[in-house]
């Protein structure tokens, strides 16, 4: 994103403008941003165009809220920050469980996955993973985690269908080893994936709706 748009984001979130649609003159902007009214109303114009927010244009004042691509563009920034000014060697991750559609228990079982868990993590995982939903300040170390190598788990071919890659994150949750595992190829989501030796459900007695709190090792 162009630095001179994520100045501006910035402002309107500073707003109220992730919440919901607020008011701004573009010469309220101009004199924030240290611009002028003229340049003020190109930036708020130029972040409806590219999408980062919706703006609509008053009589006197506009009204903007920044969109999803808004919010996930603000999100990589402040993961940026966190991991300059706040970042450690262990990072918590908190989610909720949720059913999943049973594709995890599909890829768990392919022989091209399971060497390398072998073969990397030191264990085959157990046939299905654990679904986690993350919220709130969690967002900012799930994106920590996107943003960092993490080991690889490379794509493979079988049966003619080619498997894609991922990379993985050794953590715990309730003494138990484990780790997160996140496609490359894949949009953003706030759902992670959690593998384990051991049915962590069944383990840690889960229910949708329960609360995990993970302790991630970077």
């Amino acid at each position: 994103m162009k630095p001179h748009l994520l100045a501006a984001l910035k402002h309107i979130a500073l707003i109220g403008g992730l919440r919901e649609p607020v008011s701004i003159a573009s010469r309220e902007l101009g004199t924030a941003l240290g611009i002028s009214q003229q340049t003020a109303s190109q930036r708020l114009l130029e972040l409806a165009k590219e999408g980062f927010v919706i703006y609509t244009v008053l009589a006197r004042k506009g009204q903007v809220k920044i969109a999803a691509k808004g919010v996930e563009a603000l999100r990589r920034e402040h993961a940026d920050y966190k991991r300059m000014f706040e970042l450690a060697k262990e990072i918590p991750l908190r989610g909720v469980v949720e059913s999943g559609l049973g594709e995890g228990a599909f890829y768990m079982r392919q022989k091209g996955y399971k060497e390398q868990f072998r073969r990397k993590l030191g264990y085959e995982p157990y046939e299905g993973t654990l679904n986690l939903r993350c919220s709130g300040g969690t967002l900012a170390n799930l994106e920590i985690l996107r943003l960092s190598e993490g080991i690889e788990i490379s794509e493979f071919v079988s049966g003619g269908r080619t498997y894609g890659g991922a990379k993985c994150f050794r953590a715990k949750a309730g003494g138990i080893e484990c780790a997160i595992i996140m496609p490359l190829r894949s949009h953003y989501s706030d759902t992670i994936e959690v593998i384990s030796r051991q049915n962590m459900r069944a383990r840690l007695g889960l229910k949708d709706g329960d609360a995990v709190e993970l302790i991630i090792v970077l």
